[in-house]
């Protein structure tokens, strides 16, 4: 087509709408990009604020007492906000040679505990502990059973064949929660900024607190040497499922 061509002065794109072979700064962005950049922006403030809380759990004793120190869990709850919610997942507690694996199990609210039975002999798992009681029934060795815990607090767990049996399950309504190792340190990682209490639990003790803060910047203020008190535990004999002393077992149930 000729330089001239009539037909071409016409019809020719005016320059504000002709297609440019590179970006004008300032030009206008999809959305989809523009979102994206917010949350990124968002998630990096939040990184930034975020803070790790590492302390150690001692323990005060008496002669002969002897604290599992990596049974420890510390937990944070926030102040004056809830806690966001953790997804449930499914746990496993095994029975195997008259005893229950691992001895402390911490989960998030909703979760479920599947009890398999590795022994030989039948077992009969229960629990009467306020809010979480449960009964599983006698059953022999094999996939076991299951039990949903949706209330947060602490579920003692027994066996109503063999007294010696117990284990404990943490049920939890925070995300902020780790074992101790077996020096007794510990950290909680991506911890917001905001007030909270830090708590230590160990069976044999109890339970120990102190006031943090993580503050915007991300430093944490407060005390996260946390000291468990043990000397006043005393191991008991737990009743059984019907709230009774046990019955001396018979040869069959060993």
């Amino acid at each position: 087509m000729a330089a001239d061509d009539p037909y071409r002065k016409r019809h020719a794109f005016p320059p504000f709408f002709r297609v440019l072979p590179f970006p004008i700064p300032g030009a206008f962005r999809p959305m989809k990009t523009m979102f994206s950049a917010a949350a990124c922006a968002l998630a990096l403030a939040s990184s930034l604020s975020a803070a790790t809380i590492a302390g150690r759990v001692t323990f005060v004793t008496k002669r002969g007492q002897n604290p599992v120190l990596n049974e420890t869990v510390v937990r944070l709850e926030p102040v004056g906000v809830r806690a966001p919610k953790v997804a449930p997942a499914r746990f496993q507690m095994i029975t195997r040679g008259k005893m229950l694996m691992p001895h402390v199990l911490a989960i998030p609210a909703g979760s479920t505990v599947d009890f398999p039975n590795d022994d030989p002999i039948s077992h009969n798992l229960f629990s009467l502990s306020a809010s979480n009681a449960f009964d599983l029934g006698l059953y022999r060795k094999g996939a076991g059973k299951s039990q949903k815990f949706d209330t947060p607090g602490l579920v003692n767990v027994y066996c109503n064949v063999h007294p010696n049996m117990s284990a404990v399950i943490l049920v939890m309504d925070t995300p902020y929660y780790a074992f101790s190792d077996a020096a007794g340190s510990y950290a909680l990682s991506n911890v917001p900024a905001g007030h909270y209490r830090l708590i230590a639990w160990n069976e044999q003790g109890g339970e120990s607190e102190s006031p943090v803060e993580v503050t915007p910047a991300g430093s944490v203020a407060g005390n996260v040497a946390l000291v468990i008190d043990s000397r006043n535990f005393r191991l008991t004999q737990h009743l059984n499922k019907l709230g009774k002393p046990y019955q001396a077992p018979s040869l069959k149930d060993y």
